[in-house]
């Protein structure tokens, strides 16, 4: 399930040249849910407006060896001459209707929806216009979580995305305690209600509301509604692996898509990697099979310069 991650991994694009020049998933479906509470499934993309740029492994020893925060570096120099960085967001949305149409699980993590298909809408954009004056309070005591949404935006079925639900938010408590989301960092910029009370670390005082539910000396005040997609089953629910899980031919479409001289490079990372000698001749075996699955030209290509018979 991996091996479309590794034609991206072990490709030219592999060592972005730095932060300014590399793009941005979100990887995980979400979704939107609009004011009739039709539900709509949503990737989002970040492209940056100075187009990608990688660097080849001589670049990347060089330019690493020099200064191993080049990339932090370039980032915060582009930012303190004026030269924002800018990326565009663009989004892909599918009617979960359509789901079952393609010949791979939309919500799989480890797929790309095909832009042919299911092209890219531009909606948005995201510039960097100032340096932050503290890293660790600015920086370090980030904590991003997928499970804050926004009013309009939901979750999807996607099994990887409903465990960092949880995940995320159970080990920001535990890195930064249980009041992390008061620190300047995370907490909203628009004023917000919520129960939040006391607690370790807690710094904010309240007093405009009792702390506990229900109370008749302060009635609760329910925030505006939402809509928010209902599942409707019917029969038995069961979770279970991805039938669908089709992992070779993504991966084959893409090397195919390759030039012969970056299929070449790509070929030769694969190869030093393979030929560490802690590696077993079985797993130089199994690795070969699984790139022959995903285009038979590359695994023979690779069983001929490890000199391996592949094992399938």
């Amino acid at each position: 399930e991996s091996l479309h991650m590794f034609t991206f991994l072990f490709d030219d694009i592999g060592i972005p040249q730095d932060y300014r020049h590399m793009d941005g998933s979100g990887v995980h479906t979400f979704t939107l849910i609009n004011r009739a509470g039709k539900a709509t499934y949503v990737k989002f993309h970040w492209k940056p407006t100075c187009g990608v740029k990688s660097l080849l492994e001589e670049e990347a020893a060089r330019i690493g060896g020099e200064n191993h925060s080049h990339a932090t570096q370039d980032l915060y120099d582009s930012i303190a001459a004026g030269n924002y960085p800018e990326w565009k967001l663009f989004i892909q949305t599918m009617d979960p209707a359509q789901e079952d149409r393609f010949d791979f699980d939309p919500l799989d993590v480890t797929k790309t929806w095909p832009e042919d298909i299911l092209p890219l809408q531009p909606v948005g954009r995201l510039v960097l216009n100032k340096n932050i004056d503290n890293f660790f309070n600015e920086n370090e005591q980030l904590a991003f979580c997928p499970s804050i949404v926004v009013p309009g935006v939901y979750y999807s079925d996607d099994k990887m995305l409903q465990t960092r639900i949880f995940s995320y938010s159970d080990t920001q408590r535990y890195r930064l305690g249980p009041n992390y989301l008061q620190l300047p960092a995370n907490a909203p910029k628009c004023a917000h209600h919520n129960n939040h009370y006391d607690g370790s670390m807690n710094f904010m005082h309240r007093d405009e509301e009792v702390d506990y539910f229900p109370s008749r000396y302060d009635s609760v005040r329910h925030a505006e509604k939402y809509p928010i997609p209902s599942a409707v089953c019917s029969g038995k629910r069961d979770k279970c692996v991805i039938q669908k899980e089709n992992n070779f031919k993504q991966p084959g479409e893409r090397y195919r898509s390759f030039t012969p001289d970056r299929q070449d490079r790509f070929i030769r990372r694969w190869v030093e990697a393979l030929s560490d000698p802690r590696i077993t001749y079985e797993i130089r075996s199994i690795w070969i099979s699984y790139w022959s699955q995903a285009d038979k030209s590359l695994g023979q290509k690779l069983a001929s310069r490890l000199n391996v018979r592949p094992s399938i």
